[in-house]
């Protein structure tokens, strides 16, 4: 039998990395199956998948490349919980029997595939992701632990490592107390940078980011705003994020507009770049 594929969002997304780690820890540590691990962006092309069972985690294809993609596989398993992929899903397991849609808005990718996998409790250090991605601060460390994770590699073993030594939560939490120091400078330096501009007849504040800091930059910059905008640029592609606040405009609607998707308060998308960016000539 093919091995499973784990197909999680990528992009150094904290969720999507906790995801599949919950589904290394299930296949790798608990079957002792090797699977195979794909991180995934929106505008990628499908995988093979011919008679494989596959997991989409944090992350979804849209309807079209997704019906391709249950059509060749053998068993499809869908955890997410981006209402712009739910929208676009709906029902689609009534057209193929092989694929399973497991949706929650109240908990992050990671939490879903934990609870998905194992009967375990959650580890505290994917609570403090999920309390991130869902931007609920309701855990004291996890500004910390978050963003001393951000610093390390995205490796199963060092994730698990700090998971199971005990007090890995804790040395995390302390090396991100050093890292927020100097985020904090970078996003004050960062704010000054922001222009006002037009996204989807929408004036708004744009600002040329790093992704490390975008999330909490553009949270400030979306203060009193329909919402705030960062973007950065890879090869031919520019990658946008966009965030409200509370009052502030449904963003997955507006990222939908233009391919991407996410959450009425933290959604994103991709828009190309002309093609005779990268050639400067004298």
């Amino acid at each position: 039998m093919a091995k499973p594929l784990v197909i999680y969002h990528g992009s150094n997304c904290l969720d999507g990395f906790g995801s599949a780690y919950a589904a290394w820890r299930h296949f790798a540590l608990n079957q002792a199956v090797e699977a195979e691990y794909l991180p995934a962006s929106h505008g990628d092309p499908l995988p093979e998948v011919a008679d494989r069972d596959v997991y989409l985690l944090d992350f979804s294809y849209k309807r079209p490349l997704l019906r391709d993609l249950c059509a060749a596989a053998r068993h499809v398993v869908i955890l997410d919980h981006h209402v712009t992929a739910q929208e676009d899903l709906e029902g689609l397991d009534r057209e193929f029997d092989n694929l399973e849609l497991v949706f929650d808005m109240q908990r992050s990718g990671a939490v879903i595939t934990w609870e998905y996998f194992h009967s375990a409790p959650v580890p505290r250090l994917l609570a403090c992701v999920q309390d991130r991605d869902l931007w609920q601060w309701k855990l004291p460390e996890s500004a910390d632990v978050t963003a001393a994770l951000m610093a390390h590699p995205y490796e199963f073993d060092l994730w698990h490592g700090f998971i199971e030594s005990g007090h890995g939560v804790e040395v995390l939490a302390t090396e991100g107390q050093a890292i927020n120091r100097y985020r904090k400078q970078q996003i004050a330096s960062y704010k000054r940078r922001a222009v006002m501009g037009q996204i989807a007849g929408y004036t708004v504040p744009i600002v040329n980011a790093p992704s490390d800091i975008r999330s909490e930059l553009l949270g400030e910059l979306a203060q009193g705003q329909p919402f705030a905008a960062g973007y950065s640029d890879t090869g031919h592609k520019r990658g946008w994020s966009l965030r409200a606040r509370d009052g502030g405009e449904d963003v997955a609607k507006i990222a939908a507009r233009f391919g991407g998707g996410g959450h009425a308060k933290a959604a994103g998308f991709a828009t190309d770049l002309p093609t005779d960016l990268l050639t400067v000539e004298p």
